[in-house]
């Protein structure tokens, strides 16, 4: 099962080397010959079905979104003249993922992502921000890197806080660190790299009685958290039912379904946009509110469908079987010797083992693509609606091989 070193720049040109790729790309192609070239660059991608693919959050769009985004290729969110169902489908989907998060009456604006959806959470505190300085946002060390690009770009001082042997904020020393009085504090429900979910239930309270808004990275938890205390999976809230919460970032086009991209910043108040607006220049035009221009209409239609045929109930029976697809995993793995490096809270099992690294490649060198966190040392399974028992019983059976040929 193992797969081809990344191409070089002498093979992506083609067997009839650069000279003859640029003369074809002048003088343009058929397009069956154009199609071969795609399924050639993709003869060496995975298939989140063949059951090697433990790494990724995200997963193939369910239907009907897979349909609606073909169909709808040529809409486009910066144009709300041409295509008015565009800002009616953002109020609708707006509402859905705002129940789904405890506030119907949410504000919300469509992104590509949580990385877009963060950035605009803390660029809306940054001018909201009247005191005197660079506003200070606050961040524990298990906060997306996401944030660590948003620092770099955006006039503010992040003040970082430390984690505990959970993975999570440390409660006194964000408490300690509240005290300062930040323009925005962040929390996380659903780590990248653990699925750790901070004590958002706690700490969002207390920093609204210092009047310090916070926002929270739901990206991973957002389709999950709602439905884990019903489960028997009791955990802080995600969204709006917490006191102190005033924006979360979800991804429709992780847990959700949705196709890629597919983001949205949600404000329990709609009038905490109003630092993003960007006015057009163009008599008849709506206001930006996000950061891109043109941008995917197609996205936004797709996550309304499957958030239409989803429903609530649907969303509640994919979190019970990520849940239970956690559980076996769990077991599968006590089964086969191999420790759990973390008591998991979400859909990341990591796993304790000499060298990491090495056993991610030797898992490569077997066809499976599973990851390493670089800052905490193990390695790192993603649980997720497109796995089979049979697939995760065998991803254990070949982890342990690997971690037994790196051992010896």
């Amino acid at each position: 099962m193992g797969r081809r070193a990344p191409v070089t720049a002498a093979e992506a040109s083609g067997p009839a080397g650069p000279d003859g790729f640029h003369r074809a790309w002048r003088a343009g192609l058929p397009t069956e010959q154009v199609l071969d070239e795609i399924r050639e660059l993709r003869a060496d991608d995975h298939d989140y079905a063949d059951g090697t693919v433990f790494n990724s959050i995200c997963s193939e769009p369910l239907d009907p979104a897979r349909q609606v985004f073909a169909e709808h290729l040529a809409t486009n969110m910066g144009d709300h003249r041409i295509f008015p169902s565009l800002p009616r489908a953002t109020v609708l989907v707006t509402r859905m993922l705002g129940d789904l998060l405890g506030a119907p009456d949410a504000g919300g604006v469509p992104t590509s992502g949580a990385t877009e959806a963060n950035l605009l959470a803390v660029l809306a505190a940054v001018r909201r921000h009247t005191g005197s300085g660079r506003p200070r946002v606050l961040l524990a060390r298990n906060a997306h890197f996401s944030f660590e690009k948003i620092v770099a770009l955006l006039p503010v001082e992040p003040v970082w806080v430390p984690l505990d042997d959970r993975y999570r904020a440390e409660p006194a020393a964000y408490r300690e660190a509240l005290a300062d009085r930040p323009a925005l504090a962040v929390l996380t429900s659903g780590t990248s790299e653990c699925g750790a979910v901070d004590a958002i239930d706690t700490l969002a309270p207390h920093a609204a009685s210092l009047g310090v808004p916070v926002h929270v990275d739901g990206a991973t938890g957002g389709f999950l958290v709602p439905f884990a205390g019903e489960l028997g999976h009791p955990l802080p809230s995600t969204g709006f039912t917490t006191e102190g919460v005033v924006s979360v970032s979800v991804d429709p086009h992780k847990y959700g379904g949705a196709p890629i991209p597919s983001g949205h910043l949600l404000v329990r108040d709609p009038a905490w946009l109003d630092p993003l607006r960007s006015p057009s220049h163009y008599r008849g035009a709506a206001d930006h509110f996000g950061l891109l221009g043109t941008r995917p209409g197609a996205a936004l239609l797709a996550t309304y469908a499957v958030l239409r045929r989803q429903g609530r109930a649907g969303y509640r029976a994919d979190a019970a079987e990520v849940f239970r697809l956690r559980e076996l995993t769990l077991e599968l793995l006590a089964r086969a010797g191999l420790r759990s490096a973390f008591p998991p809270e979400l859909m990341v099992v990591g796993v304790a083992c000499p060298d990491p690294e090495a056993v991610q490649t030797a898992m490569e060198r077997r066809g499976f693509v599973v990851s390493v966190s670089r800052r905490f040392g193990f390695v790192r399974l993603v649980v997720h609606l497109h796995q089979t028992e049979r697939q995760l019983a065998r991803l254990v059976d070949e982890l342990a091989a690997a971690v037994e040929e790196v051992a010896r």
